[in-house]
C-alpha cells in the first residue's frame, strides 16, 4: 500500500501548529526533567527549543503569521518572533546562574532615596547576559505589538 505524500503534507500543513505545540511540550518536559543534571546542555537546549516550539505553535494556531510581511504588521510579527527567541534565551541563561548572595540597597541621588535596587552576586557571570537578552526581548515585543496595533488602527 503506497503512502500518499500529498495527503501527509496536507495533514502536516493543516495541523502544524498543534504538532509544534506538542513537540514543544515534550521538549519542555525533557528540559525540566534534565534540570537536575547540573549545567546540562540537554536541559538548556530542550528548554530553549520547547519554549520556541510552544510559542510558535500557538502563533500558528491563532493565525498570527497570516499578515502581509511587507506591511507594518509583518514587521511587528518579525519583531515579536525575535523577542520570543531573546526571551527564551534569557530563560535558558538564567538556568545556569547561581546566585551566591542577594541584598537590597537604597538608590540614593543627591541625598534622597529614590527607590531600592536588588544587588545579586553570582558565581557565574551570566546574570548580565540574561538581563540584556530579557530587556532586548521585552523592547522588541513592545515595539512589535505597537506596530501591529498601529497597522490595525490605521485607516
Amino acid at each position: 500500500m503506497p503512502v500518499d505524500l500529498v495527503a501527509v503534507y496536507d495533514y502536516i500543513r493543516d495541523y502544524s501548529g498543534k504538532i509544534m505545540f506538542l513537540i514543544g511540550v515534550v521538549l519542555l518536559i525533557v528540559g525540566v526533567l534534565a534540570l537536575n543534571l547540573y549545567g546540562s546542555i540537554l536541559s538548556a537546549g530542550s528548554l530553549f527549543s520547547g519554549i520556541l516550539f510552544i510559542v510558535f505553535g500557538l502563533f500558528i494556531q491563532l493565525g498570527f503569521f497570516s499578515g502581509n510581511l511587507r506591511s507594518l504588521s509583518g514587521a511587528g510579527t518579525i519583531l515579536i518572533c525575535f523577542s520570543i527567541i531573546f526571551l527564551a534565551f534569557s530563560v535558558v541563561m538564567f538556568e545556569f546562574l547561581e546566585v551566591s548572595s542577594a541584598k537590597i540597597v537604597p538608590w540614593i541621588y543627591h541625598g534622597a532615596v529614590l527607590g531600592y535596587i536588588v544587588r545579586m552576586s553570582s558565581e557565574r557571570p551570566y546574570l548580565w547576559l540574561s538581563a540584556l537578552f530579557m530587556q532586548s526581548g521585552l523592547a522588541l515585543f513592545i515595539t512589535g505589538i505597537v506596530l501591529k496595533i498601529f497597522h490595525a488602527v490605521k485607516p
